[in-house]
């Protein structure tokens, strides 16, 4: 029994750093004060917690393509919340284009989704705690 429980402590310690890494906070590295947009397309999603990303291709004003990361909630979040929003993570689909409006970055090309058009002229309007004008979902 004291074995099984020294592992358990073992384990925990060795995954406890690993935590620290995947989680941030987003007014750490998004400005909240900003708004941008950006359009591309969608070459990766990546539906995960604590942070879900959609990683989209942009031509920029050169003509260059240009990597940038769209930063969204969490898995549990988006499944949850956007249900009762109306949309959910089969609506981004790789390969479509998209326009992604939101917090701008602290980072070069990095955005913080806040709203989306989609391919189809869909519009994606997402609602956050972080949000100063957020109308509580009932």
């Amino acid at each position: 029994m004291i074995r099984t429980i020294l592992c358990a402590f073992a384990m925990a310690a060795l995954l406890f750093p690993l935590a620290g890494h995947t989680h941030h906070s987003v007014p750490v590295n998004f400005d909240m004060n900003s708004d941008i947009e950006v359009r591309g397309v969608i070459v990766r999603t990546k539906w995960v917690n604590p942070h879900s990303q959609i990683t989209l291709e942009v031509t920029n004003d050169a003509g260059n393509k240009e990597t940038w990361l769209v930063e969204m909630n969490a898995l549990n979040t988006i499944r949850r919340l956007g249900k009762r929003l109306g949309w959910s993570i089969d609506d981004f689909v790789v390969g479509e284009e998209i326009t992604v409006g939101g917090w701008q970055g602290r980072h070069d090309k990095s955005v913080y989704f806040r709203r989306a058009t989609l391919a189809s002229g869909r519009e994606i309007v997402w609602e956050s705690r972080l949000d100063p004008n957020l109308q509580k979902l009932e």
